[in-house]
């Protein structure tokens, strides 16, 4: 028999747009990474159980500005979306600067979670963020959602791929209690040490 998973208790706590209005550093902390149409927000609803707690939307892009939510004794901390973000020259210019000054600076910086569509995994962004956090010796899981949407065989493919190559993934999909289940397990452990 299974143990029941409880949906992580997430709230909505603040919203930066300059690392230096990120909430001062006492506090555990898991960054969500990855291309703005990878699904973190989907993630953070999912395991909140909320639909309304992350915005998101069929344009990618929603997610502007460090958003942080509490997280039992700590913060997932959700970055704007790589790629296809439909914001300014300007905005991207400040995001390359205040974004690496994160994970540079962050010492309470537990975990990077790096979101990657499970059909068109680890794109030249995804390597890059992954090549960063590798080089600032910050350990990153990588999480292939979407994968739902994947034949078995194809799943089985992507598994042998990445076992190759990356350490720590999972396949994850909205729809799959158990990926949930997972990733929320996985971030309790993380949080609670």
């Amino acid at each position: 028999m299974k143990a029941k998973f409880n949906f992580l208790p997430l709230a909505f706590f603040t919203s930066a747009a300059q690392y230096d209005q990120c909430p001062d550093g006492q506090f555990k902390e898991i960054a969500f990474v990855g291309a703005s149409n990878a699904g973190k927000s989907s993630a953070i609803n999912a395991l909140s159980n909320n639909k309304k707690l992350a915005k998101i939307s069929k344009t990618p892009g929603k997610t502007k500005l460090f958003n942080f939510f509490k997280c039992g004794k700590g913060y997932i901390v959700d970055f704007p979306g790589y790629g296809f973000s439909k914001v300014s020259k300007t905005q991207k210019k400040e995001w390359f600067k205040e974004i690496p000054q994160y994970f540079e600076k962050r010492e309470n910086l537990e975990h990077v979670i790096l979101f990657t569509d499970a059909r068109h995994p680890m794109r030249d962004q995804d390597v890059g963020m992954a090549e960063m956090l590798f080089d600032l010796n910050i350990p990153f899981k990588i999480v292939l959602t979407k994968s739902d949407k994947l034949k078995d065989k194809d799943k089985q493919q992507l598994v042998k791929s990445f076992e190759e190559i990356y350490p720590e993934f999972m396949l994850f999909s909205i729809d799959d209690k158990e990926s949930i289940a997972s990733l929320g397990k996985f971030i309790n452990g993380l949080l609670s040490n």
